[in-house]
């Protein structure tokens, strides 16, 4: 295989907002795109100015999320969350996982039973508290004070059955009506990762090259090489949220541990 990072292009913040700038003023060029989804167009980007795109599971206001809102704002964009509710939950997937472990610091806070809600469609898992866990942590969104579209796009990945399928319309939304900020895994210290970028996202990408000269506009969201405490920060909280969930823990009697 050629080397990932050939493979795949990532705009800078700079070099993103002028393009998309240009591209969305393509009359023809969106035009050309927008027939070639036809249905699979996804009526959100239909809007009054380009968006930009987060997809995850589930979101919630860590510090991935709030840089990822700041840079939304500076190439101009709409800052937006996509995410796939009736995904099935799994604890090896370590991004599913941090759903029911929450790091605090140097801390962490187990909310969910990860044996119970281990192969459930994560729109259906509950917290040890009883609440469901999407709930849980779209309220603490809105303690973030911050103006932001999350869309569940469960129906139309499903409708596609399988990421096979949907990669290539989906990364196509990119080629003209909005940016999209995800950093692909492009070694193999993570197998099955790896595996999804060399066998989904980047045959969908060639294809896209290949029918439009252009690459979809992808900002990394994370830098490479990162260690393993300069991965955790992306997935910790800031201070206001932070708060939040240790009154949680006090209030619900739950045990905040030590991460290792």
């Amino acid at each position: 295989m050629e080397n990932g990072e050939y493979l795949i292009k990532y705009f800078s913040l700079d070099e993103a907002r002028e393009e998309i700038k240009k591209r969305w003023n393509d009359v023809e060029l969106k035009k050309k795109v927008e027939e070639e989804l036809g249905k699979n167009f996804i009526p959100f980007f239909n809007s009054s100015k380009p968006r930009s795109i987060l997809f995850r599971q589930l979101i919630s206001p860590d510090n991935g999320f709030y840089f990822f809102c700041q840079e939304s704002k500076y190439i101009d964009t709409k800052p937006t969350i996509a995410e796939y509710l009736d995904d099935t939950f799994v604890s090896f997937n370590e991004e599913k996982k941090g759903y029911g472990r929450l790091c605090i610091n140097d801390k962490y806070l187990d909310i969910i039973d990860f044996h119970a809600s281990e192969k459930m469609a994560i729109k259906d898992i509950v917290t040890k508290t009883g609440e469901n866990l999407a709930e849980f942590h779209h309220n603490l969104i809105k303690e973030s004070n911050i103006d932001i579209d999350i869309v569940n796009l469960s129906k139309w990945f499903k409708s596609k059955k399988n990421a096979g399928v949907y990669y290539y319309p989906f990364l196509l939304h990119y080629v003209a009506h909005g940016v999209l900020f995800e950093s692909f895994i492009l070694n193999n210290e993570n197998e099955n990762e790896y595996a999804f970028t060399k066998n989904i996202v980047l045959p969908a990408i060639k294809k896209i090259r290949q029918k439009f000269e252009l690459d979809p506009i992808i900002i990394k969201m994370y830098p490479s090489n990162q260690t393993k405490e300069e991965d955790l920060y992306w997935w910790s909280y800031p201070f206001n949220i932070s708060k939040k969930i240790l009154d949680y823990a006090k209030n619900n009697s739950l045990e905040l541990k030590l991460i290792k």
